[in-house]
């Protein structure tokens, strides 16, 4: 591919085939990733970087990651719509295996030692601000309330980048 990111084709072509070739990769089967904070960095830096490859902008101009993009959400946050709108789908449709699980947490047993590991369930609620699963649940349910909750997150994090 550095053939075709260093040619002379227009940023605008060289950002779909990034799309096209090295997003749709980098993302595959990312929605039911549970990322912590750290990841999401690592994962938006290499993803900053891939794209300054991608048009050919070396980190010696000085260019800020605000104008790299130009309003483009970052990777992770791509990644957090498509989780929630794969969890919406498994909750809402209960002949899904997955359905009973999305929302699972543990209720019995101990803990061990350390700080617990990240959940789906845990990265669910940090996505939309909620802290129970019955409310994530219900919000789940019904269609509207879940569209505006994804659709706010979205659109409040794009406009914070």
């Amino acid at each position: 591919m550095k053939k075709v990111w260093s040619s002379t084709l227009s940023a605008r072509l060289k950002r779909s085939l990034f799309v096209a070739t090295v997003e749709s990769v980098l993302q595959y089967g990312a929605e039911t990733w549970t990322l912590t904070t750290s990841m999401e960095k690592s994962l938006d830096g290499c993803y900053t970087r891939m794209l300054r490859m991608a048009l050919n902008i070396p980190w010696q101009d000085h260019m800020r990651n605000s104008n790299l993009c130009a309003g483009w959400p970052k990777a992770t946050e791509k990644i957090r719509e498509r989780r929630l709108k794969l969890a919406g789908h498994c909750v809402r449709h209960s002949e899904l295996a997955a359905c009973p699980t999305i929302l699972w947490e543990p209720t019995q047993g101990k803990a061990s030692r350390g700080r617990r590991c990240l959940s789906f369930v845990d990265t669910l609620k940090r996505d939309t601000g909620l802290t129970i699963a019955e409310e994530l649940r219900s919000c789940m349910l019904d269609r509207n309330i879940w569209r505006k909750i994804t659709g706010q997150a979205r659109a409040s994090r794009w406009r914070s980048t």
